[in-house]
């Protein structure tokens, strides 16, 4: 009877991360693509299984010590663990898509940002005046 219910516990912990996985592969499409509003939805679903998951490994830890008695759960768990690595890499791959978005966000900024401080820069004349460079070739006074 305790080996049924260990092999129920880690059946629904392997099927909560396959769940996760499909939501790791999700999230990669969406990150290629660019799309924020469902990247959102996907975050917070990941959130809900990561939950699950915990809950889940509460309920699985102490029937761990079962695993070197039963052959046939000890290849589940060993299963579980390369799922759990997959996992850990799709992850590690997503952030750095992550990453590489927000560096390409972030010199976008400062390319605009340059932009907006030669277009728009401001000086003084010789008596005080303030000069407004709207082209880096005229001049206006204020």
């Amino acid at each position: 009877m305790k080996n049924q219910h260990s092999d129920q516990v880690i059946n629904e912990l392997q099927n909560c991360i396959n769940t996760f996985l499909d939501q790791l592969s999700a999230e990669r499409e969406l990150l290629l693509i660019g799309n924020a509003n469902d990247l959102n939805k996907i975050t917070l679903q990941k959130q809900d299984t990561i939950t699950q998951l915990s809950k889940l490994e509460m309920r699985f830890s102490p029937l761990l010590n079962q695993f070197e008695s039963d052959q046939e759960l000890n290849k589940k768990w060993q299963q579980t663990i390369n799922l759990l690595k997959t996992c850990q890499q799709m992850n590690a791959e997503n952030s750095s898509l992550v990453n590489n978005r927000l560096k390409q966000t972030t010199n976008t900024l400062h390319q605009l940002h340059s932009l907006f401080e030669i277009e728009h820069s401001v000086t003084y004349s010789e008596d005080g005046n303030q000069i407004i460079t709207s082209e880096p070739n005229r001049s206006v006074h204020a």
